[in-house]
C-alpha cells in the first residue's frame, strides 16, 4: 500500500522540529507499546539517507506526532530549507522489505509557478 503526504513548512518547522500531522502515523513505523518514539530511515530524492525520530506526546489523548530536532533540522539545513517550502514524504509497502520512506524537499519556483525537488 503507497501512501502519499505534503506538508509546508511552518517557522516551527524550520527552526526547531517538524510538527506533522496525526494522519501521517498511519503510514510512519509503528511506536512500541510503552514507547513514545520510532527512529526510521527516509531517502531524499537525490537517494542520499536520512534518519529521523518520530515521537508522540506521553500523556493525553491527542498524540501529535514530531519529528525531532536532530536528524530532522540536519536535513533542513542541509536543503536550506525556509518558512513556506515544502516536504512530500511517500512510503510504499513491500512484501520482501519493510516499508521504504522517501522524502523529497521542494521550494516553489515563481517564475514557472512550479514546485522543484532541492
Amino acid at each position: 500500500m503507497a501512501a502519499h503526504f505534503e506538508k509546508c513548512l511552518t517557522e516551527t518547522d524550520t527552526v526547531s522540529r517538524c510538527a506533522l500531522p496525526i494522519s501521517w502515523l498511519k503510514v510512519l513505523p509503528p511506536i512500541e507499546q510503552g514507547s513514545h518514539e520510532v527512529n526510521f530511515q527516509v531517502t531524499d530524492g537525490f537517494g542520499f539517507f536520512w534518519e529521523f525520530c518520530c515521537s508522540t506526546r506521553r500523556v493525553g489523548r491527542y498524540r501529535k506526532p514530531v519529528l525531532q530536532s536532530e536528524g530532522w533540522l540536519k536535513f533542513v539545513n542541509h536543503k536550506g530549507l525556509k518558512v513556506g517550502d515544502k516536504i512530500v514524504l511517500d512510503s510504499e509497502a513491500n512484501d520482501f522489505r519493510e516499508t521504504q520512506f522517501r522524502i523529497r524537499a521542494q521550494k516553489l519556483n515563481k517564475e514557472c509557478d512550479q514546485w522543484l525537488d532541492v
